[in-house]
């Protein structure tokens, strides 16, 4: 279907922009919705939130002077008439080269594009006038632009070009030229934030935020131009306290509607239980932190608490004691975990540590078939169940008890906002909240991400965990990884082998490691009988066969994934390998050595990068001097910021924040949280903020779409 004109755009409907389905912007018929839909820009809202990668400083790029003066590496955009345009190089490269005369002048360019279609000759075709822009090169022969953008004769370019990504199958030029579309309406943008907060805090209103987003004008300074690539212009600040201001708002509902929960006393001594039944010596530091717990659940208040523990500092039985606490004071518990092999593992940690107290245990999985989750869900409602273990599959309804007392949710970075609230919001009386974290996160982030809840930290280590001995492999080094992993297999242990992604890639970009070229090379060397493979794309049976398979130690050597990465308790692991390690954060890094020694034998872990450099050795070399997360985590945060703590984007991220980054913008966060203070206090229901309360609802819905199970 033909797309709408520019002039004859479909009526906007009336209310906020954000909300305004993305088929209301001209040019974008059902074709583009659907691929634009497909990749989560389903309203206008989510149209303006893909930013520019980058922008074109136009100003003064039309003047040939630039090319005869061969002022290599400034942009230019100049038109002239096509002396000479021919194909060049073999035929698969299809490299079309031009040469471009200026008007009344003398002077020729030179351009090249390669991967030219068939189509391009007759659009550029000698004698034609096209203008052409991109950034000057030197060559050999004079000056030369490469893949310049082709525009027609006479066609006024901006003084500022933004250039965008394109979206699936959507190209970055039919992206720009919605976003225009989509930005002539911004006047209709509902503004969530009470002007006063913003003129307090010096912020642009959000159409102008918008306008110097997407369509900077010339009299944009340099610097201001700077920021905005690098993301943190006022504009940045504008909209990224939007979603601040949105996500304290929630917050602060949840806390001001949590009303009473219920009483909890321990007269039982479920510490002593817990490691009775686990077979464990709880800690100084596992003790302490039951006690605080179990203070919580005896005050009538609602817990809120997030509690932080290194690898291997025992937050499961931790945990484990509250909810045992619970059960017997006879209330229901459910725990959302982030894998199914997480929440299979801890149901049998579970079913041990709870030895029958609170009855039995529901387990609801992603994978779990309908007519078992019907079965689990009569069961449920009835009161049958006061224990529930599970994915984002206990989010849906039937998934929880109807009276819920304590959520507990194991590696919460692994879901949004949304999903911690939807555990306990709404609910009465409130339910008891724990979240647990073993990203050992230093104190001012965790305040930053998480400053709803109390935090309680938890650093001893059980007496029969070793530090895990690290080592820095040289790349390409595959004989010292094979021989490595032979003597740790000659001890009876198990070997985990960890790559960046599934399917490696053969761009200079991206991580070339791949599962099934380490389970090609390692097979050969060390027997394709004893390898098995883990990772996100295989089914829900196929996993727990694999995993079942390598506990066993009928396949000691696992290849897989970062599946592996959060909360999987093989004690006869004894050996960590993890290939492509420059690709992993030093989080990351440090989770997965954690993963071995778990059995109080000696471990080692290999961290083996595809290619040298100095960053990455110092980055690697850094994480095998330090066992201590909680260092490591400081000294990263003081050289990098917040950014790689919550990693690359990922299946499995929270998607809920845009543009705001909660340790970048910690004043804006801390603002944002007095300001809702003050909104909730006056206006619980929002009644008089309805803005607002769209901008609540939106980040929340974006917030609650389910984590995919498996990350990798």
């Amino acid at each position: 279907m033909k797309p709408r004109p520019a002039d004859a755009p479909a009526p906007p409907p009336p209310g906020d922009l954000q909300d305004d389905p993305i088929e209301s912007v001209p040019y974008v018929g059902p074709t583009v919705a659907t691929v634009l839909r497909a990749r989560g820009v389903a309203t206008v809202g989510d149209l303006l939130a893909q930013l520019p990668r980058r922008y074109l400083d136009l100003r003064g790029a039309d003047d040939w002077r630039r090319v005869r003066h061969a002022e290599t590496g400034t942009l230019i955009s100049v038109e002239g008439s096509i002396e000479d345009a021919r194909w060049a190089g073999s035929p698969r490269a299809r490299r079309l080269s031009l040469a471009l005369r200026e008007p009344r002048g003398t002077t020729v360019l030179r351009a090249v594009f390669f991967h030219a279609k068939p189509g391009m000759s007759a659009r550029l075709a000698p004698g034609l006038t096209v203008r052409l822009t991109g950034t000057l090169k030197q060559q050999p022969n004079g000056p030369e632009l490469v893949q310049p953008k082709v525009l027609a004769p006479g066609t006024r370019t901006r003084a500022i070009e933004p250039l965008y990504a394109g979206i699936g199958s959507v190209p970055p030029g039919t992206v720009a030229r919605i976003v225009t579309a989509a930005l002539a309406r911004v006047a209709r943008w509902g503004d969530p934030v009470p002007p006063e907060v913003a003129r307090a805090l010096q912020l642009p209103r959000a159409p102008a935020a918008l306008h110097l987003l997407h369509a900077p004008d010339a009299a944009v300074t340099p610097a201001t131009l700077v920021d905005l690539a690098l993301g943190r212009s006022d504009a940045h600040r504008r909209l990224a306290f939007e979603e601040l201001l949105a996500v304290s708002v929630a917050l602060e509902r949840a806390r001001h509607g949590a009303g009473r929960a219920r009483v909890f006393t321990d007269p039982r001594g479920v510490a002593d239980l817990t490691g009775e039944r686990l077979g464990l010596a709880l800690t100084a530091g596992q003790r302490a932190v039951i006690g605080t717990l179990l203070g919580d659940l005896a005050g009538g208040r609602p817990m809120r608490r997030l509690l932080i523990g290194d690898v291997g500092s025992g937050k499961t039985a931790v945990a484990l004691a509250a909810s045992l606490a619970v059960l017997r004071g006879g209330g229901s518990v459910a725990w959302l975990c982030p894998t199914t092999l997480v929440a299979a593992q801890h149901a049998k940690t579970l079913e041990r540590g709870l030895g029958g107290d609170g009855g039995p245990m529901a387990v609801l999985l992603g994978s779990t078939n309908a007519r078992a989750r019907k079965q689990a869900e009569r069961a449920i409602a009835d009161g049958l169940v006061r224990m529930v273990v599970g994915t984002h599959a206990i989010l849906e309804a039937g998934g929880t008890p109807p009276a819920l007392d304590l959520v507990v949710i194991d590696e919460q970075h692994r879901f949004g906002v949304a999903q911690r609230l939807a555990m306990v919001a709404g609910r009465s009386p409130s339910p008891h909240l724990l979240v647990l974290s073993a990203t050992p996160i230093p104190r001012t982030l965790a305040l930053a991400q998480y400053g709803d809840l109390d935090l309680v930290t938890l650093t001893e280590r059980p007496a029969n965990r070793q530090p895990v001995t690290t080592r820095v492999a040289k790349p390409d080094d595959r004989g010292f990884v094979q021989r490595t992993i032979a003597r740790a297999l000659g001890a009876g242990g198990r070997v985990f082998v960890v790559v960046p992604r599934i399917d490696g890639t053969p761009d200079d970009d991206g991580p070339k490691t791949g599962v099934a070229d380490a389970e090609a090379w390692l097979g050969e060397a060390l027997g394709r009988d004893r390898v098995v493979v883990l990772h996100g794309r295989m089914s829900a049976d196929a996993q727990k066969e694999a995993l079942d398979a390598f506990r066993r130690g009928t396949h000691p050597l696992l290849i897989g994934t970062t599946v592996v990465e959060v909360g999987l308790d093989v004690p006869e692991a004894n050996l960590m390998v993890i290939l492509g390690a420059e690709f992993f954060g030093v989080a990351q890094l440090h989770q997965l050595r954690g993963r071995v020694g778990r059995g109080g034998q000696r471990a080692a872990c290999l961290l083996v990068p595809e290619a040298e450099g100095e960053e990455t050795n110092a980055r690697l070399e850094e994480v095998a001097g330090c066992a201590d997360g909680f260092v490591l985590a400081e000294r990263d945060l003081a050289r990098r910021g917040a950014g790689e703590w919550f990693g690359e984007r990922q299946s499995g991220a929270d998607l809920t924040l845009r543009f705001a980054d909660p340790v970048r913008d910690v004043a804006l966060l801390a603002a944002a949280r007095e300001a809702a203070a003050r909104v909730v206090a006056a206006d619980p229901a929002l009644e008089h903020h309805p803005a607002l309360a769209r901008a609540v609802r939106r980040l929340l819905q974006r917030g609650a779409a389910p984590v995919a199970e498996e990350a990798g």
